[in-house]
């Protein structure tokens, strides 16, 4: 029995240093446009946004460290295809209505949205007075178009 546990440890040793072989793609494309707003909104945005919704994210260490970081470049790349603000600028009026309305339900939903990112990244949480200033920027944004 001890000779099985040794023989299961040193086979799952071994599995995990392999499969910090498996290339990723944790890369940060160059950002084509990005999205026009008030300073404090756009620090509010960069804080609490950027690192899943950008070409600017700021990949933690954990990032390289498999089986974790398969799931830290899954939410990633799906956070781009969702919402990239390095390409805003790329898109029509109805579908910047459309991602004004997404942002605004995310920020609504508070910590909700991405509860693993929050608890490991806490500084990235907005504040009471930062999630009023963006949801008026987000409204006054909709009205607009």
């Amino acid at each position: 029995m001890n000779q099985t546990l040794k023989t299961i440890a040193s086979w799952t040793v071994l599995l995990l240093m392999l499969i910090q072989f498996i290339p990723l793609k944790r890369i940060n494309p160059p950002a084509t446009s990005d999205i026009q707003a008030p300073n404090t909104v756009e620090y509010s945005l960069r804080k609490a946004c950027y690192d899943c919704h950008s070409n600017e994210t700021e990949w933690p260490a954990i990032a390289y460290i498999a089986p974790v970081s398969w799931l830290v470049s899954a939410k990633v790349a799906t956070g781009r295809n969702v919402l990239n603000f390095s390409l805003w600028n790329n898109k029509n009026n109805t579908e910047s209505i459309r991602q004004f309305r997404k942002i605004s339900t995310a920020v609504s939903e508070g910590e909700n949205h991405q509860r693993i990112y929050y608890t490991l990244k806490p500084k990235a949480r907005l504040t009471d007075e930062e999630i009023r200033t963006l949801l008026n920027w987000l409204e006054r944004s909709l009205e607009e178009r």
